[in-house]
């Protein structure tokens, strides 16, 4: 009998190297079928955000982006998730789904940007529960309005809730949140507010706390212009009226925040209040301290500073925040 003895000798590492590839080719076959079903989920995500009520087009621009940048299915849907939870529980998406195209359009990894949304989705749902517990309160109805806050209206405060996630989201502890929002039925003397304005209001709290300005001062100078009548672009100009009065006068600004809120509720015109900041003097007509730098007087053909309150001069300070031209709050 004639036996064949083959050339070829295999190594004795020979099972492995079959299994080795063995598990490749089982890898290679399975991977379309993975990257498909993660395109699904993306897919079936969208209509559920559409059904929800989420822009559509922003979240076509979503996923088209994160496709542009390499990202996969699965991080895509990383990031249309916590978009989605919201929209399903009638809460605010805009600040959410113009987070994740900001972050797309800077690039930045999805595995940062994940834990960034999921974290301003619970802001948001928290500030959603509890603007809906405190408009239906009686007295916080009879603050904002019945046309506001009526049982059978449609209207949700979204500025607001969007305003006070965003307030958590810059680190202003809710307590503070919360506190500001309870003492306004009492505090707040001229009724109705808008949730516009309160919602403003909620908004510069953070700018308040940043630029020094103690809680309580900060409470009581939003609380003293929101009785005044301060529109939501006057409230909104006061954040940088305190910077630029304290960096002119050299005073703090805690003290400037309380003598504005002050004279405020004295009755002084919005506009006149803006203006004395921006020119650094503290409202009420004291002048800016001589510490302050050489430019902090008036420019030519302005009232001198040391005039009395409301008689400030009728343009605008320098800088590009000046306040608006008309008297928006108050009255002298």
């Amino acid at each position: 009998m004639i036996c064949f003895q083959s050339l070829i000798r295999m190594p004795r590492r020979s099972g492995l190297w079959l299994g080795t590839a063995l598990a490749l080719v089982l890898l290679g076959t399975s991977s379309p079928h993975t990257a498909a079903g993660q395109a699904a989920e993306v897919q079936t995500l969208l209509e559920r955000g559409r059904a929800a009520g989420v822009d559509a087009g922003q979240m076509q621009l979503i996923a088209k982006r994160a496709r542009r940048v390499g990202l996969s299915p699965k991080a895509t849907a990383s990031l249309l998730r916590p978009t989605i939870a919201l929209a399903e529980q009638d809460l605010p998406t805009a600040p959410l789904l113009s987070k994740t195209l900001e972050g797309l359009a800077k690039r930045v990894p999805a595995a940062r940007m994940t834990p960034v949304l999921r974290e301003y989705r619970t802001h948001t749902e928290r500030a959603g529960k509890f603007v809906r517990q405190w408009t239906r309160r009686s007295d916080v109805q009879k603050l904002l309005g019945s046309s506001e806050t009526s049982s059978g209206s449609s209207t949700f405060p979204t500025q607001l809730v969007m305003a006070v996630a965003e307030a958590q989201q810059q680190d202003l502890p809710a307590k503070d949140i919360r506190a500001f929002l309870n003492g306004l039925p009492s505090d707040v003397k001229n009724h109705p507010v808008s949730t516009d304005q309160v919602a403003a209001a909620v908004g510069v709290l953070p700018d308040l706390s940043g630029n020094g300005s103690p809680a309580g001062a900060a409470r009581e100078l939003m609380t003293s212009a929101l009785s005044a009548g301060y529109s939501p672009e006057s409230l909104r100009q006061l954040p940088s009226a305190l910077q630029s009065a304290h960096q002119k006068s050299k005073r703090p600004v805690g003290t400037l925040a309380s003598g504005a809120a002050q004279t405020i509720a004295r009755g002084t015109p919005a506009a006149t209040v803006l203006q004395s900041l921006f020119q650094g003097r503290l409202p009420g007509g004291a002048p800016p301290s001589r510490t302050g730098p050489s430019g902090s007087a008036p420019g030519p053909g302005k009232t001198p500073p040391a005039d009395p309150p409301g008689k400030g001069p009728p343009d605008d300070p320098p800088g590009s925040g000046g306040p608006p031209d008309d008297p928006d709050g108050g009255s002298s």
